[in-house]
């Protein structure tokens, strides 16, 4: 049986002669109406909290539930993962190798063609050198055939060119010039 506070404040008792003071039953009544209001209104908020609760409850057991999916999965996937990046770190090791391998063949190939490129060129510099050398003796063999030549001219032309390279008076070479430039134009008139 459910009783609210109005109930207990609205029920009436029967009226004896001998019975207990009305008052003090209807001020005590109304004490049990309050408490027993106060009451189902505690309860009320109790059911509300426990309700409120059992929903949590249920929401966490689902989550619950769900992290330990969650969790089963991240570790298969974590299991996978260390499997996965074994092999990838076998396949890059294997893969390195074989570009260190690939590598160092192509670095001897270009250092054995670097090193007949300078032999080459050291050949090269070699004939370049002996052709320098043969050059200069040849022009200075040129030049001192020229000076041989000019001097024996200059002697059957009568200049002397001793005091020509050591740079006479201007007046003198002048003479001498025009000299040299009138035995030029008679050697070239003898000649025709």
């Amino acid at each position: 049986m459910n009783y609210t506070g109005n109930d207990v404040r609205s029920h009436g008792f029967s009226s004896k002669m001998r019975g207990y003071d009305r008052l003090e039953v209807d001020a005590f009544l109304f004490k049990v109406a309050d408490w027993l209001d106060q009451s189902l209104r505690k309860n009320e908020q109790l059911s509300l909290q426990c309700k409120d609760l059992f929903d949590q409850y249920n929401r966490l057991r689902e989550e619950h539930a769900n992290l330990q999916k969650i969790l089963i999965s991240v570790n298969e996937l974590r299991d996978q993962a260390t499997a996965k990046s074994g092999e990838l770190v076998e396949k890059a090791e294997t893969d390195a190798e074989a570009l260190i391998k690939e590598a160092e063949a192509e670095a001897e190939r270009i250092r054995a063609k670097a090193e007949k490129g300078i032999e080459k060129l050291r050949e090269e510099i070699g004939q370049l050198t002996a052709q320098r050398d043969k050059i200069l003796t040849d022009l200075y063999e040129t030049f001192l055939s020229q000076i041989r030549t000019l001097e024996t001219e200059g002697v059957r032309m009568g200049v002397d060119l001793a005091r020509l390279l050591e740079g006479e008076s201007e007046d003198a070479l002048d003479e001498e010039s025009e000299n040299v430039i009138k035995l030029n134009q008679k050697a070239e008139g003898d000649a025709s």
